[in-house]
């Protein structure tokens, strides 16, 4: 569907759901940049309720997006909101794709810009002397974030959970897309129905090693990093993106941080790529040792739900490169799928053998 065909159906849609009189947009709908699964727009309405004044964000789900996922995201959020915690309020969540061609969220748009947008220009110049200059300066970037990173992430963790567990029933949210058991599940069937047998492996290490949770379970964002916080100056203004939302151990939120950034690949020259590596593995001892700090960490949980953040990333790009499509995301490489696997064997899961391109 073409943007300005989005944009005449959102507007239609709107008009019946807020019962509007002679819509029009303020600020025509655009697209900005979004996730790997959904579309990004940005835009506000002229004479909206009130609860919609100002700008706004549409959250479009691509075609197999999962609906359920998206509400499931209202619900958190929401409830999250309601708890004092800074996420943007969803005014309308649709799970029926008819209107748009997705399932989709419409917004409160958060001022600011990502905390980590400053890292996101890792290695990249016109030259090496600029990428090098970039790379000298990334340790002082990253201590000016990581303090406000780990504050926001111990505050979500400090959350009551039973709030949202109600949010959830309220809603007729399925709770076992907010348990760690029912990711697990959803994991299992989803190698299962790839036919990715080579990666049963670590399924079963996952099921055979799970740790004990019921003393210790928080409010978890799943995929939790200075991109998906949002910052106008020094004030932190939202998280976004609670696709990933579970309740688990906070060490499942730190693990997934953590093997989420020491695996991306770097688009570096070859000879910068070791020394990179070894600098991003001395960050992430930074911010894992920030947490520690504020909250204790179970060391072996940390390598538990590093595995699993690993093997979520791996299916869909281990589908995507083995049947020669080309995938979106960021692991959906040769590079991203071999550091994936490494990685799972570095925490002492098992080592998987997948014959890459």
């Amino acid at each position: 569907m073409r943007d300005d065909e989005i944009a005449a159906r959102l507007l239609g849609y709107l008009a019946e759901c807020w019962d509007l009189n002679n819509p029009d947009y303020s600020e025509q709908l655009q697209p900005l940049s979004g996730g790997f699964d959904t579309a990004i727009f940005g835009f506000a309405l002229q004479d909206p309720p009130p609860a919609a004044y100002g700008r706004l964000i549409l959250r479009l789900g691509r075609e197999g997006s999962h609906p359920p996922r998206f509400a499931l995201e209202a619900m958190t959020q929401n409830a999250l909101a309601d708890m004092g915690y800074p996420a943007p309020r969803v005014l309308v969540a649709e799970t029926d794709v008819a209107a748009l061609g997705g399932p989709f969220l419409v917004m409160r748009r958060l001022y600011g810009k990502p905390l980590g947008q400053a890292l996101a220009g890792l290695a990249v110049g016109a030259s090496i002397a600029d990428r090098l200059k970039n790379i000298a300066r990334l340790p002082a970037t990253f201590s000016a974030i990581n303090r406000t990173w780990v504050e926001m992430q111990v505050r979500l963790h400090q959350l009551p959970t039973a709030p949202l567990m109600r949010a959830a029933a309220v809603a007729g949210v399925d709770e076992r897309m907010l348990t760690f058991d029912g990711q697990l599940a959803r994991l299992e069937a989803a190698v299962e129905n790839a036919g990715l047998s080579v990666l049963m492996p670590a399924v079963s290490w996952l099921k055979d090693h799970r740790p004990d949770d019921s003393n210790s379970a928080s409010i978890c964002h799943g995929d939790f990093h200075p991109l998906n916080i949002m910052a106008d100056g020094d004030t932190v203004t939202g998280v976004i993106d609670w696709a990933n939302v579970v309740i688990a151990a906070p060490e499942m939120d730190v693990a997934s941080a953590v093997a989420n950034i020491a695996t991306l690949p770097i688009k570096a020259p070859a000879a910068m790529q070791h020394p990179l590596r070894l600098l991003i593995a001395a960050l992430l001892r930074r911010y894992v040792a920030a947490y520690r700090a504020l909250r204790p960490l179970d060391e072996a949980r940390l390598r538990y739900y590093q595995v699993f953040r690993a093997m979520v990333q791996l299916r869909p790009a281990a589908s995507a490169v083995l049947a020669g499509r080309t995938g979106g995301g960021a692991f959906h490489s040769s590079a991203g799928i071999r550091n994936l696997i490494l990685h799972i064997e570095a925490q002492g899961g098992p080592k998987l053998k997948l014959d890459l391109p």
